[in-house]
């Protein structure tokens, strides 16, 4: 038994070097929402697990807040995820966009070294915590281009 574990811990370590190292930057974004006053945007992405035996990086991983006009809003980088964790940011109406009636917003999580995240874009109102709209953020950066089936007439 011991022998068979071994050699699954060593082929997928020869797979993983053998496919090396991906740098690829893999870039979620969200669909745009608004937030007023009162609202918090809160972007979450987990690094979700991967059944064992196969053994995952650390991913760095970037988030950032935008508004229609590209301007970053709030950003903040976590050099070193582990598999399972997740990281967050908040970007709260009241003290970070003072003054604005309405701001549209997009939000880009943005994952190194191949890892894939698992995220979301929540509207939480800060008066009762609770969430009013969520938004999936699907994969946007690389492109998978699929040719569409051809058909002959």
């Amino acid at each position: 038994m011991r022998i068979l574990l071994s050699s699954i811990v060593i082929l997928n370590a020869a797979l993983a070097m053998a496919q090396g190292p991906s740098f690829t930057n893999r870039q979620q974004t969200s669909g745009l929402v608004g937030i007023v006053a009162g609202q918090t945007a809160r972007l979450n992405a987990l690094y979700p697990t991967a059944p064992a035996p196969i053994l995952q990086p650390l991913c760095a991983v970037t988030l950032t807040i935008v508004d229609d006009q590209g301007k970053v809003l709030k950003s903040t980088s976590t050099p070193q995820l582990v598999a399972g964790r997740n990281a967050s940011l908040e970007l709260n109406a009241d003290t970070d966009l003072p003054g604005s009636s309405r701001t549209e917003i997009y939000a880009l999580a943005i994952g190194t070294q191949g890892c894939s995240l698992v995220t979301n874009l929540e509207i939480i109102d800060n008066a009762t915590q609770k969430t009013l709209l969520v938004v999936g953020v699907p994969l946007t950066y690389p492109i998978t281009l699929s040719t569409p089936a051809m058909s002959s007439r």
